[in-house]
């Protein structure tokens, strides 16, 4: 009932009605509701109206949500909007999706980074293939090298500033 309810409410934009029912299928866990859940995650780009349906999923604990949070976290369309999506595949097993979780470690936005890091550290239930699990580390260890010379050339930056600061004559409008 509350899936047909929501599929009309999601036609006629009634935002309402919306977000209450998925709160609603959510807490209940309607496995039923995932096929349109899914549907709706993938097709509209009102950011608020995805973040509801994946914590939905979330709710759910449907190992099915997995691969579509995961095609939505990589899509261009989400950039930008991509925290909630992430916190999303809390309650999942991401073992098979740390190089993507790396990619946004290292690309994303802060609340990206941070929920990409969480899911690293919470979320890897399995084994990771050793192949997999070196590419991964070769990339962060490549950033944070990027970020060390970044770091040095800055400072040298910033010491040059400080020096001009002794050559600047600062004189009285008076």
């Amino acid at each position: 009932m509350e899936i047909e309810l929501l599929r009309k409410a999601l036609e006629n934009d009634n935002q309402d009605v919306v977000y209450s029912l998925l709160e609603q299928i959510g807490k209940n866990k309607q496995n039923e509701a995932i096929p349109l859940l899914i549907h709706y995650l993938k097709c509209t780009h009102n950011h608020m109206l995805r973040n509801s349906i994946a914590l939905s999923l979330s709710d759910i604990r449907n190992e099915v949500a997995v691969e579509p949070l995961i095609e939505m976290i990589n899509d261009p369309k989400t950039l930008g909007y991509r925290g909630t999506l992430l916190y999303a595949l809390k309650p999942f097993d991401c073992s098979p999706h740390l190089e993507t979780l790396i990619y946004h470690l290292l690309t994303g936005n802060y609340e990206v980074q941070m929920n990409s890091y969480q899911l690293i550290e919470e979320s890897i239930k399995s084994k990771i293939d050793d192949e997999v699990l070196l590419n991964c580390i070769l990339k962060v260890k490549k950033e944070l090298d990027e970020i060390e010379r970044q770091q040095d050339i800055l400072s040298d930056a910033l010491e040059m500033l400080f020096s001009l600061k002794k050559n600047i004559v600062i004189q009285s409008p008076y």
